[in-house]
């Protein structure tokens, strides 16, 4: 099945935009240690399947990357709840959240990303519907465009875009391999199944009016 997003071409009009700690102060990152050990600095070492990644290098090895979202919110929307229903809204097995973790993080005073933000997509031909919103089945198509603006934009450190679950917050994958070290410090982890934290998903839930199970 393809979903008509266009292939990328070799020399694509990427826009690409510097991000400061004054445009987001602090960053949102949820991990599960459900599968694999992982811990808040963890990076993506060319598993998962998602929009933008895996990725890779011009060797064939892979892009280790890193989704973080610029409210806490935006980060339970697009990794806890990414996979759930909102019209009708589905249902939530609320033990799985002693799998889950939030990590708060300060990134670069400069991050220069290839921006996917909507005002930038008519240069290469594409909508925010195609891209961004667009369902699973199409990560391929997408991911394809991730892949271009790596190769064909060396300096861009990470890509920026809004979330397709919460509109409300900003999204950046980071390039691993294009940061310095450490590539961002991290301010705190809190688990979600205790505490405040656990407050605040559930509350997001039950705005949602997601089934509790």
């Amino acid at each position: 099945m393809t979903c008509g997003l266009p292939a990328p071409g070799a020399a694509e009009k990427f826009t690409q935009a510097t991000l400061s700690t004054a445009d987001v102060g602090v960053w949102y990152h949820v991990y599960s240690t459900k599968r694999q050990a992982v811990t808040a600095e963890s990076f993506s070492e060319g598993w998962g399947d998602t929009r933008f990644a895996p990725i890779l290098q011009a060797d064939g090895t892979p892009v280790h990357t890193y989704y973080a979202a610029s409210t806490a919110e935006g980060a339970y929307m697009e990794s806890v709840l990414h996979d759930i229903p909102l019209s009708p809204p589905g249902q939530f097995e609320v033990n799985e959240l002693a799998h889950y973790h939030l990590a708060s993080l300060r990134l670069p005073d400069l991050l220069t990303c290839v921006s996917f933000h909507t005002p930038y997509l008519p240069q290469l031909n594409l909508t925010r519907g195609q891209l961004v919103d667009s369902l699973p089945v199409c990560y391929p198509e997408t991911r394809a465009w991730a892949q271009a603006a790596y190769r064909q934009c060396p300096d861009a450190q990470a890509i920026a875009y809004g979330s397709r679950r919460d509109d409300a917050a900003r999204c950046v994958m980071l390039f691993r391999q294009r940061l310095s070290s450490p590539p961002f410090s991290v301010v705190s982890t809190e688990p979600l199944a205790i505490g405040q934290r656990r407050d605040e998903i559930l509350a997001l839930i039950r705005r949602l009016g997601i089934h509790e199970i």
